[in-house]
């Protein structure tokens, strides 16, 4: 503590350089703040929820693929589900493209019961489940669009040739899905032309423990039918339906190695420009007693102290922004609620700090690596 002053001074000896480099070590660590959160946010999807206890059964060709009607009497007989419900995915679009969110036909009358984590006030449920053209939203629409319970929507619908034409009627809550958009499968078949195809099965069941063995059960039961399943844990159904855009993972990761690499090469630069400034100076600093170990210490120290710097700023910088702002709109939904974990902002300080170390070490070494009287000769 006592050599504190002295390296906050030579810290920001020059201050310009100082300040510049922090800064742009701060913007790239709030980019990578940024995209860790991302990936911390996909991750953690259906974690925030009940989904412990769901099962989805979708085809075994693709998620594209409809299974028939025929399928649900022979999940229920299956021993250990409590309930099934029909979903499938609509596409529907509200007046232009750039307000789509997520939008789904449901069995109404197995939705309670399926899904119990989405609180709808009991009577808003029972007008839900009265109205043929009914509707359930996420309670961040009506902050994005303005509706309330009542109003009457028309949904563009080019996935089945129609436009769903449908009454809001309750408001349900939701730890993390909170714009999506629930009306009857019954109404849906109705304008289809009653097909009698659902795009995935969701099944509650009774004991968590048992998902796996129930899993393998059902997809053995259509294995060799004409429309063989694939079933998986909501946790697992997320994931899968987030790869579809791509390895988002593999992608981000890559883009916060180049960064982290950028601020290494950055930082190496600047911290060799500081060493070759302070030949002299150190040799001074050993002429008078200082051991080269505690000098190479004090250089690394302020290299740290530099980097770590920028780092906090940038990664605490990402929390307090997307604290105050909500991604959920600029997103279309997908990132609700989001925010910079605290395990993100461990993580960047810890490369911050690491960054000076591995940045530094160098100049570091070799600046107190050369002799008194070579240091006191040499003029920078």
């Amino acid at each position: 503590m006592k050599f504190t002053k002295l390296i906050l001074r030579n810290v920001f000896r020059n201050k310009l350089r100082a300040f510049l480099t922090a800064l742009l070590i701060a913007t790239i660590f709030f980019f990578v703040a940024t995209l860790l959160s991302i990936l911390y946010a996909f991750e953690h999807f259906s974690d925030s929820g009940k989904g412990y206890n769901r099962l989805a059964v979708q085809s075994a060709i693709s998620l594209a693929t409809p299974l028939p009607y025929s399928h649900e009497p022979k999940l229920r007989q299956i021993p250990g589900i409590i309930d099934v419900c029909k979903l499938q995915w609509i596409g529907g679009i509200y007046k232009d493209p750039k307000n789509f969110f997520a939008n789904f036909a449901v069995d109404h009358d197995h939705m309670e019961t399926v899904f119990e984590d989405y609180k709808v006030d009991p009577q808003q449920m029972a007008d839900f489940k009265n109205d043929r053209q009914g509707a359930l939203i996420g309670d961040d629409l009506p902050k994005r669009f303005g509706w309330k319970i009542g109003d009457r929507i028309t949904l563009k619908g080019p996935l089945f040739g129609y436009d769903p034409q449908i009454t809001i009627r309750g408001i349900y809550h939701h730890p993390v899905n909170k714009s999506a958009l629930y009306y009857h499968m019954d109404y849906h078949q109705q304008m289809i032309g009653n097909r009698g195809w659902a795009g995935t099965y969701w099944l509650n069941v009774k004991d968590p423990a048992q998902m796996a063995s129930i899993s393998q059960q059902i997809d053995a039961m259509f294995k060799n039918s004409e429309f063989p399943t694939e079933t998986f844990t909501e946790k697992e159904f997320q994931k899968n339906f987030v790869s579809m855009m791509g390895n988002i993972q593999l992608m981000f990761t890559s883009i916060c190695i180049c960064a982290i690499f950028m601020v290494v090469l950055l930082a190496a630069i600047t911290m060799s420009m500081t060493a070759r400034e302070r030949v002299t100076e150190i040799a001074v600093l050993k002429a008078i007693g200082f051991q080269r170990g505690l000098v190479m210490r004090l250089m690394l120290t302020e290299f740290v102290v530099l980097t770590f710097f920028g780092g906090a700023v940038g990664a605490f910088g990402a929390k307090m922004l997307f604290s105050a702002v909500d991604l959920a709109q600029a997103t279309q939904g997908f990132l609700t609620n989001f925010t910079v974990p605290t395990s993100t902002i461990v993580i960047c300080l810890a490369m911050s700090a690491g960054i000076g170390l591995i940045s530094g070490g160098i100049p570091a070494f070799r600046a107190t690596g050369m002799s008194v009287v070579n240091g006191l000769r040499r003029v920078v």
